[in-house]
């Protein structure tokens, strides 16, 4: 299939509820911080970018700054008046860039006669209970802070099994041009469709992007950028094989987060 991009509004419409998880989605206090500072950071869950819906489950959920080639976890806060997760991480180097990240394994919820409700296939089943379709959505997120024009560290891979690296140094980023990322499965280029946004594109309709591309057999897709300000590329991965007894299919997600100045 030809590869194509263009500015769009997109609403997308799945068949099961599972299908529409929330997006998980960093959003640092700021996206620049001297060495050794404390950078507070919210980790929300949204179909609306960028409106924090809910609270996620903590329990499932690594957040911290990558260093020395790992991810260093921080205490996660539950933030139910705020409709957030908050968690702070120390700046390593105010020079080079850094990058935050979260992981998140997803709960099975399984399709029901009385309707969507968590808990496995097999769960439902042994009480009796029909199951339509159970899934499973697994969740990754990163944000580029302290961007340099100078520093490489920007393109460093953090390991996550849908991670989306940025080809183009964000500090460059610019309205009117392009910003290309590369999208790796597995740790592998990866053909996918990607969807990007930002902060104040829509805040009436959910699941509403600015842009919409494929990334291609390299795993590099572009995204033209339209206005400045708080950034979301997103790439998902659907319909991948589940285990047998607990979920029919897996879905996987990730947003990588930037500033353009």
């Amino acid at each position: 299939m030809r590869k194509f991009s263009f500015v769009l509004v997109i609403c997308v419409i799945f068949c099961a509820a599972p299908a529409i998880a929330h997006e998980l989605i960093l959003k640092p206090s700021g996206f620049a911080a001297p060495k050794g500072a404390e950078l507070a950071v919210e980790l929300q869950s949204t179909h609306v970018f960028i409106v924090k819906e809910e609270v996620e489950d903590i329990s499932a959920i690594k957040a911290g700054i990558f260093q020395g080639g790992k991810l260093v976890e921080s205490p996660l806060e539950p933030n139910e008046p705020d409709l957030r997760i908050d968690f702070s991480v120390k700046i390593p180097d105010g020079g080079q860039s850094s990058i935050i990240m979260a992981n998140k394994t997803g709960e099975v919820w399984s399709v029901t006669p009385d309707g969507s409700k968590p808990g496995t296939r097999k769960s439902f089943e042994d009480q009796g209970i029909m199951v339509t379709r159970a899934s499973r959505t697994d969740k990754f997120a990163k944000a580029i802070i302290n961007a340099s024009q100078s520093d490489k560290n920007f393109a460093s891979a953090v390991g996550q099994e849908l991670e989306i690296v940025p080809a183009t140094n964000p500090a460059s980023a610019r309205t009117g041009q392009y910003f290309s990322v590369r999208v790796l499965y597995n740790g592998q280029p990866a053909a996918l469709p990607v969807h990007a946004t930002y902060d104040g594109f829509v805040k009436e309709y959910q699941n509403t992007y600015a842009y919409y591309t494929e990334s291609d057999a390299d795993g590099i897709a572009n995204i033209k950028i339209t206005a400045p300000g708080i950034w979301i590329i997103r790439a998902s991965v659907d319909n991948e094989p589940g285990v047998p007894g607990e979920f029919d299919t897996r879905s996987i997600r990730s947003i990588l987060t930037i500033q353009v100045k």
